[in-house]
Parts: C-alpha cells; structure tokens; sequence
C-alpha cells in the first residue's frame, strides 16, 4: 500500500460510507493498523471520541472517524489527515478488503499446483488458484477468481460460483450449489449425509440415503468445522448474506433465510425454517420441524422448541420473550428465600392448626 489520503478517499468515497476528507491531502499511507497502535504513515479507524483521541497522540497520518465525531476547533492537521464516515464499521470493514486483504498468492505456488488431481471434464476458468493435494472430480464447474486451496474436496457435479474462497480441508459433496463470493473456511463440510435412520423391532438401523444437495446463496460466509447435511429429497438451503461462526451444524432438509447471523455452537435440527435476519448467539439449539420468523433475536444459549411468529428477542431454554425471561431470571434467584418463606408459614399454619 503506497497512498495518499486524497486517493484512497477518492478511490473509495461515497460507495464505502465516506463523506469529508479533512487535514493533510497528501499525507502518505503505507500500512493500516489499529487505532491503539498507527502512528505515523497509517491509517486507523476510531470509532469514538476517545480512539480519536489516542489516534491523534499516537499521531496518525489518516484517521477515519464516525461523521458524530468532534474535532477540536484549535486542532493542527499539518501532518495528519481525517476522513469522516456515515457508517465507519462498515468503512473499516470494505477499505481493509480492499487494501490490506490476505493476499493468497504469497503461498509461492503455481496457479494449479501439479499435485491437484482434477478430472478431464473440468473446464477451469483462466484466473484460478488449486493449492496442493486438491481433488476436483467430474463434472464440476467452478467460476473465475475462485481460490480453492489444500486438500480440499470438490465431489462430482458440485456448481463453486464466482470468486469463491474454499479454505484447506473442507469438502464440497456431489451436486452441491455455492453462490458467488462466499468463503468457506478450513474443514468444513458442505453436503455431508444427512442424519435418517429407520428402526426395525430389533432397534437395528437402516439407514435412508440422502440424496438431496445444499445450495448456498451469494456472499455466504461458513466457519470453520461446519457441517450442513443434504436434503433426503430436495435441498437444505442457506440464503443469500448468511455469516456463520466456526463450530455450527445445520441438518438436513433445513431452510435459512437471508442475511442471518448463526454465531458458534449453533445447532439445528432438521426441516426447520429461519426467516431474513435471524441472529443466534453462540449455543443456541433448534428443534427440528420448527419455523421462525423473521427478525428474531436468539439470546442466552436459546433453546427453541416450537414456532416462533413474532419477532423480537427470546432467550433461555425453552425460549420465553426477552421481557419474561428477565423476570423468571429475577424470580429464579429468590427461589431460596421464597423457600424459607414458604417453610416458616407452613410451621405457623401447623401450630395454628394444632391449637384447634
């Protein structure tokens, strides 16, 4: 990175949030840091008035602060730059995409490492990276700027979309349909065998193939070990937005809609349905054949058990709304002494009953 401040807020302006560059225009940036660490030659995003303040002595040459920010009337900006932003998380999240990304072509292999093992009928895109020990099989299509490294696993007929990014270790199963610009992370899988057995008197197991897929909409981001099972029939799906933490496990049949937020330890159980926007903190279970509407906040290792149809925010197990888990949470820690209550007006009752 080798920029001024006037060019990165030209490069980036209104699209990235920023609305006034402020200051030095051509103070050079070379790095990006945070705001605890930049000094000069950086830039930092301060999200509020203190960040800005340690951003300032720690003399930074560009500092992104939210448009509430103030800047002191007396202040000196010969040696520093201040672009202000409408959304400045949004700002730090697209200006270090696109100036201080990983860069996955510093592994120092070819574009397709000769170790990949790829079937004939693949047809690769001409701007592609396969790390080491990749196996593609018949069949696939995979769309350009894609990058699929080590050991990873692209079962027959799986559709990868554009600008795709399969971490080491995962594996994509046959027929499975990813969006473009998603990122799986390392050891995933996508399309594993869904969970149905049958049981004869004997209580043995015959198992009932699944032979579904998962189709993953665009801008989808899978954790780390995640596991989405395939449909028995049709597709388990994962709408268009989606963010999943590492450690999540979806089950068969499953529906999730737009633009959900599932954070670690996330578990759901089969053909259950999430509307837009769900947002599951970290331990939330849900039972299977359950829907949930959209909009709904799942809070405190959420446990859900039946339909929810209003939105809002639900916590505990099973889930209650918000307002009535705080409540039985209060009720819940004077449990002790309404039960030494209770005891004392029992002892009074017995020794007025006694007297009679």
């Amino acid at each position: 990175m080798n920029k001024t401040s006037l060019q990165i807020f030209e490069e980036c302006g209104e699209v990235y949030g920023l609305v006034e560059l402020v200051g030095n225009e051509q103070s050079l940036i070379t790095s990006i840091a945070s705001f605890e660490k930049g000094g000069p030659q950086t830039m930092v995003f301060a999200p509020n008035q203190k960040a800005f303040e340690t951003a300032l002595s720690n003399k930074a040459s560009l500092i992104v602060i939210s448009n509430k920010t103030a800047i002191p009337t007396n202040l000196s900006l010969a040696d520093t730059a201040i672009i202000k932003s409408a959304n400045i998380a949004v700002a730090h999240a697209r200006i270090k995409q696109k100036y201080a990304d990983h860069d996955l072509s510093q592994s120092g292999w070819s574009a397709i490492h000769p170790s990949a093992v790829i079937h004939e009928s693949v047809q690769l895109p001409k701007e592609i990276r396969i790390g080491p020990n990749v196996v593609i099989e018949q069949g696939v299509t995979i769309g350009e700027k894609s990058n699929i490294l080590a050991n990873v696993v692209i079962e027959h007929h799986a559709n990868i979309g554009t600008d795709v990014t399969i971490h080491p270790g995962t594996i994509v199963g046959w027929d499975c349909v990813i969006g473009d610009h998603c990122l799986i992370l390392s050891n995933s899988v996508i399309g594993s065998e869904g969970f149905g057995y049958a049981q004869d008197q004997y209580f043995n197991h015959h198992r009932i193939p699944q032979t579904g897929n998962v189709i993953i909409g665009n801008k989808v981001t899978i954790g780390a070990l995640n596991t989405i099972d395939r449909g028995t029939y049709g597709p388990t799906r994962i709408g268009e937005g989606c963010i999943f933490d590492n450690q999540c496990h979806v089950a068969h049949n499953v529906t999730i809609g737009k633009q959900c937020i599932l954070l670690s330890g996330f578990l759901c159980a089969g053909s259950s349905v999430l509307g837009d926007r769900v947002v599951a903190s970290g331990g939330t279970m849900i039972k299977d054949h359950v829907t949930i509407c959209s909009d709904v906040y799942l809070m405190h290792r959420a446990g859900v058990i039946k339909d929810i149809s209003t939105p809002g925010m639900y916590a505990g197990a099973p889930v209650l709304p918000m307002s009535e888990y705080v409540k039985s949470n209060a009720i819940y820690a004077d449990l002790g002494a309404l039960r030494k209550e209770i005891k004392i007006l029992q002892a009074k009752i017995e020794r007025l009953s006694f007297s009679q």
